[in-house]
């Protein structure tokens, strides 16, 4: 399977798709795309897209966060913005941030409020998963349904999952 090609897909259910139907970068001054050392993780295979695209604003830089797959140690990269980009180059966790995907206690994925966003975001603090745009957390759970269909995606998610988890233990 063509990874790049996926995502690039994926992508595309956000091009006009947003969290709310106002710019809420005008709530925070984009607070999102600011700070020198903070990123988005990329998903797995995501990586390809940006070897493709090449944007000049991201630097992709390596982790510390690994998860486990075929007894094998992955680790995740982070893709780090100069505060500006190319709206329809950004990564897939960029366009639905304030949430993220996350699987449960019971091995479902679910949609949630992103944890490490409430120290910045103002719909990741107040909002609630129903006061966002309904289209945009459905075309969250249909993106994210399909990637967890892939066995290395899955084991990500799940040490993902655990990793959301130790940040939720300081929001509840």
């Amino acid at each position: 399977m063509n990874s790049a090609y996926v995502y690039l897909q994926l992508y595309k259910l956000f091009d006009n798709v947003t969290p709310v139907s106002v710019d809420c970068g005008q709530l925070c001054g984009k607070a999102c795309c600011k700070g020198e050392d903070s990123g988005m993780f990329l998903f797995p295979g995501e990586k390809a897209v940006f070897s493709i695209l090449n944007p000049d604003w991201i630097k992709i830089e390596q982790t510390d966060f690994t998860y486990k797959y075929n007894g094998k140690t992955c680790s995740v990269p982070l893709a780090m913005c100069s505060g500006e980009c190319n709206r329809y180059e950004r990564p897939l966790a960029c366009r639905i941030f304030p949430l993220t995907p996350y699987i449960n206690k019971n091995g479902r994925l679910e949609i949630i409020t992103d944890p490490r966003g409430k120290g910045i975001c103002p719909m990741a603090k107040a909002f609630f998963i129903d006061d966002f745009d309904p289209v945009f957390v459905k075309n969250i759970k249909k993106a994210f349904t399909l990637l967890c269909k892939n066995k290395r995606f899955y084991a990500f998610m799940q040490a993902y999952s655990a990793h959301l988890d130790e940040f939720n233990r300081f929001y509840k």
